[in-house]
């Protein structure tokens, strides 16, 4: 499905159907400040939602005789929420304990900032992540945490901007090792 996808055939529609948003508002579509808002809005949500498009990145791994975990803290990224199309960004706090190849450190921040582009509910962002990662790297133990505020309650409905929802997920070692997955809340200080 995403390599059908055609992103610039998918900013000219966006454009179109922006303008036609703008005509509905009570403003002047065609004043200075708002006659190139379609486009730059389509311009934005091709960056937005750049998760759909094929990852770009080589996923560069090395051999390694590591047995520990690789723990990556407060990776930044910027979702939207399906159900609002409004953005809620957080960080991620990650981990894996490689098999036989160790993936190089970028690698981790561009995997999880590129998938988190796309519209989720933040519950199944976490399991998509952590799953897709094992899926791809092959580690032999994975565990995330996601925390984010959304937008979408915090500048409508209950109007709370600043209360964070917090998901996790373990897989492989960390969920059969208890132990693992204490000591790996314990290294993103969240024991």
């Amino acid at each position: 499905m995403e390599e059908s996808w055609n992103f610039e055939d998918m900013e000219n529609e966006l454009t179109r159907l922006f303008s036609e948003i703008l005509l509905v508002l009570p403003d002047d579509a065609h004043r200075e400040g708002l006659v190139d808002t379609p486009r730059r809005v389509a311009k934005a949500y091709s960056e937005f939602f750049r998760g759909y498009q094929p990852i770009n990145f080589c996923m560069r791994d090395f051999e390694t005789s590591y047995t520990g975990f690789v723990v990556r803290k407060r990776i930044p990224f910027v979702a939207h929420c399906e159900h609002h199309i409004c953005p809620f960004p957080g960080f991620i706090d990650f981990a894996y304990i490689p098999g036989d190849r160790v993936l190089g450190l970028s690698k981790i921040i561009r995997f999880m900032q590129h998938y988190a582009s796309r519209l989720w509910t933040q519950e199944d962002m976490t399991e998509f992540l952590i799953d897709e990662f094992c899926r791809i790297v092959e580690p032999k133990g994975a565990a995330i945490i996601v925390e984010a505020c959304h937008s979408c309650e915090g500048y409508r409905g209950v109007r709370e901007p600043n209360v964070p929802t917090i998901t996790a997920a373990v897989r492989g070692l960390f969920l059969e090792k208890p132990e693992l997955e204490e000591k790996f809340y314990m290294l993103v200080g969240r024991r």
